[in-house]
């Protein structure tokens, strides 16, 4: 909270030097309706949910300095017809950024609440604060250096959650090679370290390896590519687990646009998360998803996302290690009525298929939606 204050107050301190363009409000209504509020796999429960938000976006160059200061506020109220006591929550975000050609150095904040598990189970409500800076010399140059730190915060604000509080480090350093000013191969080193709030098994430090590409990766085709060796040394010894684990993964951002009409994009990433099912402390997460838009007579876009995700628990304390499988598709149409208007309607399916089968859902979600900018 302190880092935030910090970055608003030199936000508030230079905005009237910085205000050459106004404030973008935005306000947009989203109704939809969720046939499996719980994920759960049998005796669903269904809601409707009515999701409005308010938000404000400010972005200027401050004179004489080469600076770049953005800032966005977000409010919104989630409301539903099912267990509305339980299930209703506000979220909100905040953030400020400062950036030129080799420095960016910000702090976001994020008020949001976990969903109920039950009609009888309180939201988790849960703050996320993240600070950030990276710096990196010129790309005008054959060889480059960067540097990266961030700070990561999560807190829940119900007793019942608070081992679950933690503060996660990581410092990085990075090695450039600038192929052109607008693409560059790269090695990275990454030193993380994780603690909890209370005593906690999961407490841990680990060491990243990373190589890859960024920028310009093709004629049409921008982003980053990299490989990781991910590394992680947790501090406490546990039965049936090794303190020690590493992975092999990757990550991976790419946008491809064939013409102004269209867009394909591709993300995915393997690495380790943490977790507290069992007698894991993490699981290897790979996720792989692949977006495409298309234009239809300027005004109209469809666009669908499809995603696979698979969550493997490497230890189990009896009986089969735990394997998920999850797969989604969302289909989409937006329309823009005016440059500040726009509408559309969606739909979402998601599947959950573990080898633990009471972790098995299906869930149906489908909505319209507007939004306006001014």
């Amino acid at each position: 909270m302190k880092k935030l204050a910090i970055v608003f107050l030199t936000v508030m301190m230079a905005w009237p030097v910085a205000a050459q363009t106004p404030v973008n409000f935005t306000v947009s209504e989203d109704i939809s309706y969720d046939d499996n509020i719980y994920l759960t796999k049998d005796d669903t429960e269904g809601s409707m949910i009515s999701t409005t938000r308010v938000g404000a976006d400010y972005a200027s160059n401050i004179p004489g300095t080469g600076l770049e200061l953005s800032a966005q506020g977000l409010v919104g109220y989630n409301a539903y017809t099912k267990d509305s006591s339980t299930n209703n929550y506000w979220d909100a975000l905040a953030g400020a950024q400062l950036k030129n050609d080799w420095m960016t150095i910000g702090d976001r904040f994020i008020y949001t609440s976990d969903p109920a598990n039950s009609s009888l189970t309180d939201r988790a409500k849960r703050i996320q604060n993240v600070g950030y800076a990276a710096f990196k010399t010129s790309s005008e140059k054959t060889f480059g250096l960067g540097f990266s730190v961030d700070d990561i915060f999560d807190r829940y604000m119900e007793a019942d959650w608070e081992y679950l509080n933690r503060n996660r480090v990581n410092l990085g350093a990075q090695v450039y090679y600038n192929l052109s000013p607008k693409t560059n191969f790269f090695v990275e080193y990454v030193y993380s370290d994780i603690n909890y709030q209370e005593d906690n098994i999961s407490d841990s430090t680990g060491n990243s390896i990373g190589l890859g590409v960024n920028g310009q990766i093709a004629p049409k085709v921008t982003g980053t590519a990299k490989l990781t060796w991910d590394m992680r040394d947790y501090d406490e010894s546990v039965e049936d687990a090794n303190s020690y684990n590493d992975l092999l993964g990757y990550y991976v951002a790419l946008e491809w646009q064939p013409t102004t009409q269209n867009t394909i994009r591709l993300s995915g990433a393997r690495r380790m998360e943490e977790t507290l099912y069992d007698v894991n402390r993490y699981f290897e997460d790979t996720i792989v998803s692949l977006y495409g838009s298309q234009k239809i007579y300027d005004k109209w876009t469809a666009s669908l996302t499809l995603s696979w995700e698979n969550m493997a628990y490497p230890y189990s304390s009896g009986g089969d290690k735990r394997n998920d499988d999850l797969y989604t598709i969302r289909p989409a149409v937006d329309y823009q009525f005016k440059e500040w208007l726009s509408a559309g309607v969606w739909y979402q399916w998601r599947n959950r298929d573990s080898n633990k089968g009471w972790f098995d859902y299906d869930r149906n979600q489908f909505g319209v939606y507007a939004k306006a900018l001014f």
